[in-house]
């Protein structure tokens, strides 16, 4: 692991409030001196999720994580310690230092590669807006009814006929062939032939709005693919990202709720209807990562795919996909139009409007699919509709939510609920996809009234780490009993060692253990954990040390006990008979410090 300074760490926190890190994905709010929101780590209704500022940490009630803004990024954007650290210091923009070569390479392309994306994406939009070159670009939005704010919202673009146009500009600017390469922007063939000629392009933003990425829509009816996107690159993975997120970012926070339609054009329509929380898959259905993504930001989705049969197929896994992670679905559709932008074009905006009134909970959805697919009035139809609805009962964690659609099926079906959960429970196998999340660790919330000497000592002296090299001549590894204050102290041990444990984030970062990890997250937080630290370690000392002794002393007493029933020599009873004198001797001293009677 690269090494990265205190300095770096504290400059970051003294810049940025843990509370402005996590409301990028979570929405808080202020009450009883906290802030609280739902917690982006599992499903919940009701808010157990807290920030405090003051103290620099996040903790949820509920599922017991608990950390620093640097244990949130890593959680929330699945990288390493040291990626999270670059990520916040460029927010608070505090400059890196002790970056290895690998790393600062790494880094240095994907900025590189940011920098390009931003730029061409103006240049392409100032060509659609601005340029002779453009009208072709312009003539289309207009014939679509697409109005110029949506040109400017979504940053749309043109990119030329001229095949020579895009890496001449680009060298221009300095920017090398090895690098444009990598840029996704070129065929892999012909390292100069642009990828995107004579389309309208649809920058695909991250949700910070980082242009990462393209889709293209063919204007030259020649092309055999009417629309392409930017292959996988060092910065855009189709998966992860969403078209019309950062858009929609705003509406989506206020509304807890998402549309989820199946093209770019779609999602302009809507938007231009004042649907502002549309946004599309990329090219691909949706995705568990897109649901991730969604779920820091809403509780619920409706889809509005196509008609046909591919977005009816696509319909049904988003459904089971948006149930796994706990976001509550619908699904609207349309009966004017095959989709939102070919309603708009033909009709304009209130027509679309006017057709999205009703929307059908996704469960009825699916169920409502099945039926009118088999004849429910045999027995064989009622089994292939359950079939089609399992993997959504699958989904569903909620044991009362999933008995209560089980009891709504059995009466559609006219088929004894009794008889669903005994075919629920004897053919019962997830299906392959989409993957449910893995359910966190049984982490237990942590009770300093109900926890060892030993574990309450590690915490003290982890909340203290000054006090760490004093202490542990006084107390070794061998002298604990608890697993986990065992663990801790080879925590602080490799800290001390390393030089690395004057920042909590350093500390937790360092924890597998999710229990662990858990309990010394909420340490932090607590301040009975950092009063008098001096006289609660000496006397956790005293107590670890007064509960060896006695083992000892009954070890003895054992050992002398067989000695005298076995004939033992008298110098080797001596010897057991003065052991045991000095142990007795530091009991009672033990105790006498510690205030106990003898």
């Amino acid at each position: 692991m690269a090494k990265i300074s205190d300095s770096v760490l504290d400059q970051i926190k003294a810049k940025i409030p843990i509370s402005e890190v996590v409301s990028d994905y979570v929405t808080l709010s202020s009450r009883g001196g906290r802030l609280w929101g739902l917690c982006p780590f599992h499903q919940e209704k009701t808010a157990s999720f807290s920030v405090v500022d003051d103290q620099g940490f996040y903790y949820c009630f509920s599922c017991k994580k608990g950390g620093s803004m640097f244990d949130f990024v890593m959680e929330m954007e699945k990288v390493p310690f040291v990626e999270a650290v670059k990520m916040l210091a460029k927010k608070a923009n505090v400059e890196l230092a002790d970056e290895n070569p690998e790393d600062r390479k790494k880094r240095d392309l994907n900025e590189t590669l940011y920098d390009l994306y931003d730029k061409i994406a103006g240049s392409f939009h100032f060509i659609l807006t601005n340029s002779k070159m453009g009208k072709k670009g312009r003539d289309y939005l207009e014939a679509r009814n697409v109005k110029p704010e949506m040109w400017e919202k979504f940053n749309l673009g043109y990119a030329p006929d001229n095949a020579n146009w895009l890496y001449s500009f680009l060298v221009k600017q300095h920017y090398s062939d090895e690098l444009l390469s990598q840029s996704g922007l070129f065929s892999q063939n012909t390292a100069k032939y642009p990828l995107f000629r004579d389309r309208l392009m649809f920058p695909i933003r991250t949700w910070q709005g980082k242009t990462v990425a393209f889709g293209a829509r063919d204007l030259s009816g020649t092309s055999k693919a009417k629309y392409i996107n930017t292959p996988e690159t060092p910065i855009y993975s189709k998966k992860n990202n969403l078209f019309g997120l950062y858009e929609s970012l705003d509406t989506i926070k206020k509304s807890q709720s998402a549309i989820l339609c199946e093209g770019n054009f779609d999602v302009v329509a809507l938007h231009q209807s004042g649907l502002t929380n549309a946004m599309a898959p990329l090219g691909t259905s949706f995705t568990n990562e897109q649901a991730k993504l969604l779920r820091r930001y809403c509780t619920s989705v409706t889809t509005l795919f196509d008609s046909d049969a591919a977005g009816q197929s696509a319909t049904v896994k988003a459904l089971t996909i948006a149930q796994s992670h706990g976001i509550a679905n619908t699904v609207l559709k349309l009966s004017l139009a095959k989709d939102a932008s070919e309603l708009v074009e033909k009709q304009g905006e209130e027509s679309l409007r006017s057709d999205l009134q009703h929307p059908i909970q996704g469960f009825d959805y699916l169920v409502n699919n099945a039926i009118n697919q088999y004849d429910i009035t045999t027995s064989r139809g009622k089994s292939l509709v359950f079939s089609k609805v399992r993997p959504y009962l699958d989904a569903t964690e909620s044991a009362i939510e999933k008995e209560d659609l089980i009891k709504h099926l059995s009466l559609l079906l006219k088929v004894d609920e009794s008889s669903i959960i005994d075919d629920y429970s004897r053919g019962h196998t997830r299906t392959a996809e989409p993957q449910v999340p893995v359910k966190g660790d049984h982490v237990k919330p942590l009770n300093p009234a109900s926890i060892s000497v030993d574990l309450y000592a590690m915490l003290t002296l982890v909340n203290n780490r000054s006090l760490y090299v004093q202490f542990r001549y006084k107390l070794a590894i061998e002298d604990l009993e608890d697993q986990e204050a065992e663990a801790l102290y080879d925590v602080l041990e490799d800290a001390a060692r390393e030089d690395v444990g004057k920042n909590d984030e350093y500390i937790l970062q360092m924890i597998d253990d999710p229990q662990l990890r858990s309990d010394v997250a909420t340490s932090f937080t607590m301040e009975e954990f950092r009063l008098a630290p001096q006289k609660v370690l000496n006397e956790a000392v005293n107590r670890i040390q007064l509960r060896n002794y006695e083992k000892k002393r009954a070890s003895s007493k054992r050992l002398l006990d067989i000695s005298l029933s076995d004939g033992t020599a008298e110098e080797g009873i001596e010897e057991l008979l003065r052991e045991k004198t000095e142990i007795d001797a530091k009991i009672s001293l033990l105790k006498q410090v510690l205030g106990q009677d003898n």
